[in-house]
C-alpha cells in the first residue's frame, strides 16, 4: 500500500477555511496583483490546512481551488530568482525556498488525499491526485533549474513513488483535466514523462528560456510515448531509456534489472525530431513546424539535434572521454580582469597611467630601461582570482567545484573565465558550459579550454582616436585544430565588414569577419588585415 507523508494532522491548526466555499469566498480577498504578500498568505493557509482534519473529497476541491491561483503567484515570484548568475544571491534564494515551499504545500494537500484514497475512501479519483502530485513535483524540478539548483533524491523518490501507486491503481493513462490549460486533459504517464525528459535534456547547461521552449515541446509531444516494463530481448539500436521506480534518479540508459525498472519508448518522438530538423534545414519556420513564434530557426535546429542526442542516442561515449584529475585552478572573471590576468599585469591600456615600480624606477637609473620580467607581472590588486577544485577532465575541458571560502564570483552560461590549472605557468581562456549548485549551496562548472595561449591586446573603433580603447584577447591560430585566428571582443562589438583598431605594441586596424562563437559576455571572431 502506498505511505505518502504529508505533514501531520494537529488539533490546533487554524485555517481561514475549511471547505471550498469557504476557500472560494477567502480567494475573492486575495490582492494577487501583490505577488509577495499573496504568495505569503496562500502559503500560510496551505500550511494549516495541511495539519488539519478535513475530509478526503473536501480537501481535494479546496486544492483545486488553489492551484489556479498557486500557478500564478510562483510564476510570478521564480522570475526573480530565475536566469540569475548562480550561486543565487541571499534575497534571491530565499524567494527561492519560498517556491519550493508552496509547491511541496500544494503537494503535500494531494497527498493527504492520495493516503485517503489508498485507504478506500471515496469522491477522491486517483487518476485526478497522482497527476496533480507529478505535476506539483515536476513543477518544483522546473524551478531548480532555473536556479541551477541540483535535483534531491527525496523529489525523484516522490515521483516514482506516486507513478508506483498510478500503476498500482491502474489510473496511469487515465485521463484528467490539465492543471493549467482549460479544456486540456493530461494523464500519469504523459506528466511523468515531461519530468524524465526535461531532467534528461541537461538543465545544467540550458538557459531558463530555452528550458521553458523545451519544455512546450516536451508537452506537445509526450502522447507519443510510452512506458512499460522491460523487454525480455533487447533490440538493435542503443541501449534503452530506463527509469527505477525504486531509485531515487531520473531516466538514463545504464543496464538495469528488476520488476521496479521501466523504460520510455521514444522511437515517434525520434522520428519527429529527426523529421523537424530536415524541414528546418530545407527553410521551413519553427512557426509552421509547431515549435513557437518567438523562436529562430537556428536556435530551433540547435536544440532538436541536442535532444536526439539526448533521448534517442547512447549517451555512454563521448568524443572527448573524462579522466580523473586532482588538484587546484585559479579562475577570475570579466574582461578587464581576465586580461589582468592574462598578460600578468604587464599590458598596459594605450592612454592608461600607471606608475612605476621602486624596482623599475630601479632598472631605469641602472639600466636605462625596464626590465620585464615574469615574476614581476602582478596583477591589478582590485582583480582576484579565486581557487577552484579540479574534479575531472577531458581534452576539452574541466569540472571545477569552488573550494574557496571567501569567493564571491557569480557566474552564467557562456561566460568567459580565465583559468590557469595547477602549477601551469599560463592563465588560458575558457567558457562556462553547465552550471551545478548543491543543495548546500556549492557551485560546481564545467568549462571548455578555447584554443590556444591568449594575449591581451586592446581595441576600438577605426578612425576614432578620441574614443578609449576597451580591454580584448587574442588567441593565435592553431593548425592541428583547425582554429583560425581570432579576437575575443567584449559583446556587441562584433558587425560583418566592421572596420577596428587593435593595439599590441602598437596600433593596427583590422576588418571583422565572422563569428566563431558568441558567449554571455563575449564575441570570438575572425578578422583580417585592412
Amino acid at each position: 500500500m502506498a505511505n505518502f507523508d504529508p505533514p501531520t494532522i494537529k488539533p490546533d491548526a487554524a485555517p481561514e477555511f475549511k471547505d471550498s466555499a469557504g476557500c472560494a469566498k477567502w480567494l475573492q480577498t486575495l490582492p494577487l496583483v501583490n505577488v509577495g504578500p499573496s504568495h505569503d498568505r496562500i502559503l500560510g493557509q496551505l500550511e494549516e490546512l495541511n495539519a488539519c482534519n478535513i475530509a478526503p473529497a473536501e480537501r481535494l476541491k479546496i486544492m483545486e481551488l488553489l492551484r489556479e491561483p498557486v500557478t500564478f503567484v510562483q510564476k510570478e515570484l521564480s522570475k526573480k530568482f530565475s536566469n540569475r548568475p548562480a550561486p543565487l544571491a541571499k534575497l534571491e534564494r530565499e524567494i527561492f525556498h519560498k517556491v519550493n515551499a508552496l509547491w511541496d504545500a500544494l503537494s503535500n494537500g494531494y497527498q493527504h488525499c492520495l493516503n485517503a484514497a489508498a485507504g478506500g475512501a471515496s469522491g477522491v479519483g486517483a487518476g485526478l491526485l497522482c497527476q496533480r502530485a507529478l505535476w506539483c513535483t515536476g513543477q518544483k524540478l522546473v524551478a531548480c533549474y532555473g536556479a541551477y539548483q541540483d535535483v534531491g533524491e527525496r523529489e525523484w523518490k516522490m515521483l516514482h513513488g506516486v507513478y508506483v501507486f498510478a500503476e498500482e491503481r491502474d489510473v496511469a493513462d487515465d485521463d484528467v483535466a490539465h492543471p493549467v490549460h482549460k479544456d486540456g486533459k493530461t494523464n500519469c504517464i504523459e506528466t511523468y514523462a515531461q519530468v524524465l525528459l526535461l531532467h534528461l535534456a541537461s538543465p545544467s547547461k540550458l538557459t531558463p528560456r530555452q528550458i521553458e521552449l523545451i519544455s512546450l515541446w516536451i508537452e506537445s509531444w509526450t502522447r507519443k510515448i510510452s512506458i512499460g516494463p522491460v523487454a525480455s530481448t533487447p533490440g538493435d539500436g542503443p541501449a534503452p531509456l530506463v527509469v527505477d521506480l525504486a531509485g531515487a534518479a531520473g531516466a538514463s540508459r545504464r543496464a538495469a534489472e528488476g520488476e521496479k525498472i521501466r523504460t520510455l519508448d521514444v522511437h515517434e518522438v525520434g522520428e519527429s525530431l529527426r523529421k523537424r530538423v530536415g524541414l528546418l534545414k530545407k527553410g521551413e519556420t519553427p512557426a509552421a513546424l509547431g515549435l513557437g513564434e518567438d523562436v529562430t530557426a537556428s536556435l530551433a535546429q540547435s536544440l532538436l539535434v541536442m535532444l536526439h542526442r539526448r533521448w534517442c542516442e547512447d549517451g555512454q561515449s563521448r568524443a572527448y572521454p573524462r579522466r580523473g584529475a586532482s588538484g587546484t585552478a585559479q579562475i577570475c572573471s570579466g574582461m578587464a580582469a581576465v586580461q589582468q590576468f592574462v598578460t600578468g599585469g604587464t599590458f598596459r591600456m594605450p592612454g592608461a597611467f600607471r606608475e612605476l615600480s621602486q624596482v623599475q624606477h630601479e632598472q631605469i637609473a641602472t639600466l636605462g630601461r625596464v626590465v620585464t620580467r615574469q615574476d614581476e607581472r602582478v596583477p591589478a590588486q582590485n582583480f582576484v582570482a579565486e581557487t577552484w577544485q579540479i574534479k575531472d577532465e577531458s581534452a576539452s575541458g574541466v569540472r571545477l567545484q569552488r573550494i574557496d571560502p571567501a569567493a564571491t564570483s557569480r557566474l552564467v552560461l557562456g561566460q568567459l573565465l580565465g583559468i590557469r590549472l595547477a602549477d601551469a605557468k599560463a592563465f588560458l581562456l575558457c567558457t562556462v558550459r553547465w552550471l551545478s549548485v548543491s543543495q548546500q549551496f556549492e557551485l560546481c562548472i564545467g568549462v571548455q579550454i578555447l584554443p590556444g595561449v591568449p594575449l591581451g591586446v586592446a581595441v576600438r573603433g577605426a578612425f576614432a582616436s578620441s574614443e578609449p580603447y576597451a580591454p580584448a584577447l587574442m588567441l593565435p591560430a592553431v593548425a592541428a585544430l583547425k582554429a583560425p585566428e581570432t579576437l575575443v571582443l567584449p559583446s556587441g562589438w562584433f558587425k560583418p565588414e566592421r572596420a577596428i583598431e587593435v593595439y599590441t605594441d602598437n596600433a593596427r586596424q583590422v576588418r571583422l569577419a565572422s563569428v566563431v562563437d558568441r558567449g554571455a559576455d563575449f564575441e570570438r571572431v575572425t578578422f583580417e588585415a585592412v
